[in-house]
């Protein structure tokens, strides 16, 4: 079925009801059947390592790495590097006595460069794949030539091994900080925010200074490629304050996000906990269109109630979030 489009800047006549319903993340309709195309896995990658004590080029390098069209470019922040060296006993279980060895071999470049000059402000990770090794490497070297002019450090890693301690690094840093607090749960409320990496160099700094202003542990890594990042907060839910903060944390960091052109739901969708906060990007008409097309598609509010399109008894308002937040503890919750 295809529905009339009468918005005057669109050229076809038809309404895609395809976008509508991804674009809905599930509030609109169900889907009965998927097919999945998948893409071969790459028989050879190598990553490059970038270490920044400024952040102030970093739009411009994002810039330059990307004509390269790296497979991924990922960062984190010193933060976690820091909870790295500090839980570093962590990294070395279960790899046997000769895996221990060559781990701790392989980081003697981090080590030396962390006396010299202390903990990088940010980690960029740029990793290249392709079925040609001399071509994966060609690209490796061509990139070390293309941002020279920074005058950053620059590593390109020699193999799988050494590449995948900055993995671990990346991955494991957060999980290894929540094991050893005691007493505390992620809190993932602001955990997807996204900008143009052009406006990162302000955009970092501001947000660290909010977040400064609360007793919060959390650590910075995402895609920065596109300028996605993830802050995920330790949080002890037993605090009376908690849903304080975390309605007022997300006012500020979403201000902070609009002000620089972004998005509050880069790729983990909006859901209850961000849904009081879209009238700041699309504003009270696109948000009234939003609950027009919800009582369309599902009248009686089954897909996902309080998600996109608040209600005061399903969710989607601050007071509904204040209420509901860990309600397995003994402690009342208020805005």
């Amino acid at each position: 079925t295809h529905f009339s489009q009468h918005h005057s800047q669109v050229n076809s006549p038809y309404f895609d009801l395809n976008k509508l319903l991804v674009g809905s993340q599930g509030t609109l309709g169900i889907a009965t059947e998927i097919t999945f195309k998948l893409i071969p896995d790459n028989k050879h990658s190598k990553l490059v390592v970038i270490f920044m004590n400024n952040i102030e080029p970093l739009g411009r390098l994002v810039a330059e790495i990307l004509t390269l069209n790296p497979e991924t470019l990922e960062a984190y922040d010193d933060k976690t590097m820091k909870l790295a060296v500090k839980f570093f006993p962590d990294f070395l279980k279960n790899r046997g006595f000769l895996g221990i060895i060559r781990f701790m071999w392989s980081f003697l470049p981090e080590f030396f460069m962390l006396i010299a000059s202390g903990f990088p402000k940010l980690i960029l990770l740029a990793e290249f794949a392709g079925d040609d090794e001399k071509i994966v490497n060609k690209k490796c070297v061509q990139l070390v030539e293309k941002i020279k002019d920074f005058k950053l450090k620059v590593h390109i890693t020699k193999n799988q091994t050494e590449a995948g301690k900055y993995w671990d690094i990346r991955r494991e840093s957060f999980a290894l900080l929540r094991k050893h607090i005691k007493g505390r749960r992620t809190a993932p409320f602001i955990d997807d925010i996204i900008v143009r990496p052009e406006f990162l160099p302000k955009f970092l700094p501001e947000l660290n200074n909010i977040l400064s202003k609360y007793n919060l542990t959390y650590t910075l890594a995402g895609h920065v490629g596109d300028g996605n990042f993830h802050i995920i907060p330790l949080m002890d839910f037993k605090h009376l304050d908690t849903a304080k903060i975390i309605t007022e944390l997300s006012e500020k960091v979403y201000d902070l996000v609009v002000k620089y052109h972004g998005s509050i739901t880069a790729e983990h969708n909006d859901g209850i906990i961000r849904t009081p906060y879209l009238k700041k990007m699309y504003g009270k008409e696109i948000i009234k269109i939003f609950a027009e097309i919800k009582d369309i598609f599902d009248s009686k509010n089954i897909f996902n109630p309080g998600k996109k399109v608040a209600t005061v008894s399903m969710g989607g308002t601050k007071e509904y979030i204040a209420k509901h937040i860990a309600i397995e503890h003994d402690a009342e919750h208020g805005v």
